[in-house]
């Protein structure tokens, strides 16, 4: 079975994220993969009172869908990651693991996401950041199985709907999917971390915030 990338923008792409979405399609035609950019509401569409960006984040829960059962593995990334192709491109399919573990939300300490969707909120239960998430077939499955729409609608704060972190956060811990699961977190200098983490000659960069205006 293929591999598949994905990414999220709703809207017209500007100059930085078109240069990623580039960067992605052409890192995954270079691994054999498929990409497609997504738009619109592709999870769930917003209620109204809910302030609605062109990266609206709950759309990347979308990767969990049956229409994507034909892959073995479905990586969903950030508009602002970048793939880095000037060096040899290591193949993140070929590495275990589903992203990179948010060590501060798992936490509880400090925590916008327990405070912010408490029904949602395990303390100490992996959490993962959002911005580069690899699930395999059945772990998508598992996920889709106790997925919820309304609940999770149902858990919002006032107009602030869950993000996609505390979502796969819920869905993970309801689903028990990690329970034997041997490695969870992917080799994240190389796939991950931010411009100023990453690994020299990484294969996949966040350039989250402002660094995004430094793409050229």
């Amino acid at each position: 079975m293929k591999n598949l990338i994905l990414q999220h923008w709703n809207g017209p792409l500007p100059l930085w994220a078109e240069k990623c979405r580039q960067s992605v399609s052409d890192y995954a035609e270079q691994i054999g993969a498929d990409y497609q950019l997504l738009s619109g509401y592709p999870f769930i569409t917003p209620p109204q009172k809910f302030d609605v960006k062109p990266w609206t984040v709950i759309q990347k829960i979308h990767m969990i869908d049956s229409v994507y059962d034909v892959y073995e593995n479905v990586l969903m990334l950030d508009m602002d990651m970048m793939a880095i192709t000037r060096f040899p491109v290591d193949n993140i399919f070929n590495h275990e693991g589903i992203g990179r573990l948010h060590l501060k939300s798992m936490s509880g300490l400090n925590n916008s996401r327990s405070r912010l969707w408490p029904k949602l909120y395990k303390e100490g239960a992996p959490a993962f950041f959002g911005n580069c998430v690899k699930l395999n077939k059945s772990e998508r499955i598992a996920l889709r199985n106790v997925c919820d729409k309304e609940e999770i609608i149902n858990a919002s704060n006032d107009d602030i709907p869950p993000n996609d972190e505390i979502i796969m956060h819920y869905l993970m811990c309801k689903s028990n999917i990690l329970e034997h699961k041997k490695k969870l977190e992917l080799p994240h200098n190389k796939f991950c971390d931010l411009v100023e983490e990453a690994h020299p000659e990484a294969t996949l960069i966040h350039f989250c915030g402002p660094r995004k205006n430094s793409i050229k």
